[in-house]
C-alpha cells in the first residue's frame, strides 16, 4: 500500500484497531482520524514515511493502549497530552527526528523507547531532560511525609499521586528554579497552589496563578480525577493546547479560571454539565468555534468571561442573565440558538471493528 492515509478511515467510528505499519505511506497524519477518539485502542502507523508533527489531538484518545509512530519522518515536540492517557501502556516513537523525549518520571506502567535520562541531583529533580541516567518509579505518596497517616487518608493519597503525575505536563519547559515545589519529601499542606480541606481530606483548591512563576505546559485531562476540587485556577500562565474534555467529572467545582493563557480549540460542551459552577473565566486565549449552548443551563453561574478569543457563531441570549459578564465585548450578535435535529444513528457492521492494511508486495 502506498500513498496517503485515507481521511475516510475516520468514518469507521467503531474502529478499535488501526494498523497501517510497514507500508510506503507519506504525508501527515490526517485530522479526520480524530473522530476515532472514543473507540480506538491500538494505532500503529510505524515504518512509513509520514511527515509533519505528532498531532496533539491524539491526547483525546482516552481508550488508547498502544501508539506506534516509529520509523517515520516526524518532527517537532512530543505532545504533552499523550502523557495524560491513563490507559496508554506502549508508546513507540523511535526513528523520527523529534526535538524532545518522554519525561523520565512517567516510567511505571508506560513502556516507551523514548524516555529522557533522569536529571542529576543538582538539576532540581523536575520533569524531563537533563543528565544522569536510570529511572524512577511513579509516586505512591505513602511514605507518611507527604500525606500523614496515608492509610486513613486514601482519597488524599490518590490526589497526591495525581498531582505529582501531572506536574511535568503543567510545567512544560520551564527552568528548574520555576518549577512547582511539589515533592513526596514535603507535606502537601506546603505545596504551592494546593489547598486541602473537608473530611475525609481532599484537595479542594488548585490555584496556580502564582506570582513569579509561569507554567508553559498544557492542561492534563486527568485533572478530572481530582473530584474534590471546588476551585481550579490556572490563570495568567502560558499554557497551550486544548481545554480537556471530561471536566464535568468535577461535580463540586464552583470556580474554573483558565483566562490569560494560550489555549486553542473549541470550548468543550460538557462545561455546561458542571451544575455547581459559579465562575467560568476563559478570556484572553485563542479559543475558536461557537459558545456551547449548554452553558445556559448553568443556573448557579454568576460570573462569565469569554472575551479576547476567536469565537464564531452567536451569543445565546440566555447568557445575559449572568450577573457579571463580558459578552458585550465579544464582537458577535446575540441570538436564540436553534436546537439541531439529531443525526440518525447508524450502527456499523461488526466487521469494521479492527482494520489491518499490511504491505502488499508486488
Amino acid at each position: 500500500m502506498t500513498g496517503f492515509i485515507p481521511p475516510w478511515l475516520g468514518d469507521f467510528t467503531n474502529l478499535q484497531t488501526l494498523s497501517l505499519n510497514s507500508n510506503q505511506l507519506t504525508g501527515t497524519i490526517p485530522a479526520q482520524l480524530g473522530t476515532l477518539s472514543n473507540t480506538l485502542t491500538t494505532l500503529n502507523l510505524g515504518q512509513n514515511s509520514l511527515t509533519g508533527t505528532i498531532p496533539s489531538w491524539l491526547g483525546e484518545f482516552t481508550n488508547l493502549q498502544t501508539l506506534s509512530l516509529n520509523n517515520n519522518q516526524l518532527t517537532g515536540n512530543i505532545p504533552r497530552q499523550l502523557y495524560d492517557l491513563s490507559n496508554l501502556r506502549t508508546l513507540n516513537l523511535a526513528g523520527n527526528t523529534l526535538t524532545d523525549c518522554v519525561p523520565y518520571n512517567l516510567r511505571g506502567p508506560l513502556t516507551s523507547d523514548s524516555f529522557c535520562p533522569r536529571p542529576s541531583a543538582d538539576d532540581g529533580g523536575g520533569g524531563g531532560g537533563g543528565g544522569g541516567g536510570g529511572s524512577t518509579q511513579r509516586p505512591t505518596c505513602t511514605n507518611g511525609t507527604v500525606v500523614p497517616n496515608p492509610s486513613d487518608n486514601a482519597a488524599l493519597v490518590q490526589d497526591c499521586v495525581q498531582l505529582l503525575t501531572i506536574k511535568p505536563t503543567l510545567e512544560g519547559r520551564i527552568s528548574a528554579s520555576m518549577r512547582l515545589n511539589w515533592t513526596e519529601d514535603s507535606n502537601m499542606n506546603t505545596w504551592e497552589g494546593v489547598t486541602i480541606s473537608t473530611s475525609p481530606q481532599r484537595v479542594v483548591r488548585l490555584e496556580l496563578d502564582i506570582s513569579g512563576k509561569t507554567l508553559e505546559g498544557s492542561i492534563p485531562s486527568t485533572l478530572s480525577r481530582l473530584t474534590g476540587l471546588q476551585t481550579l485556577n490556572l490563570a495568567n500562565n502560558q499554557l497551550s493546547g486544548r481545554i480537556p474534555v471530561g471536566l464535568r467529572a468535577l461535580a463540586n467545582l464552583q470556580v474554573l479560571d483558565f483566562s490569560n493563557n494560550r489555549l486553542s480549540g473549541s470550548m468543550p460542551t460538557d462545561l455546561g454539565s458542571i451544575a455547581t459552577l459559579q465562575t467560568l473565566h476563559l478570556a484572553n486565549n485563542s479559543l475558536t468555534g461557537s459558545i456551547p449552548t449548554p452553558l445556559v443551563d448553568l443556573s448557579d453561574l454568576r460570573s462569565l468571561s469569554l472575551a479576547g478569543n476567536r469565537l464564531s457563531g452567536c451569543i445565546p441570549n440566555a447568557l445575559t442573565r449572568v450577573a457579571q459578564n463580558d459578552l458585550s465585548d465579544i464582537e458577535l450578535s446575540f441570538c436564540d440558538p436553534v436546537t439541531p435535529t439529531p443525526t440518525p444513528t447508524v450502527t456499523p457492521t461488526p466487521l469494521a471493528q479492527d482494520l489491518f492494511l499490511p504491505l502488499v508486495r508486488k
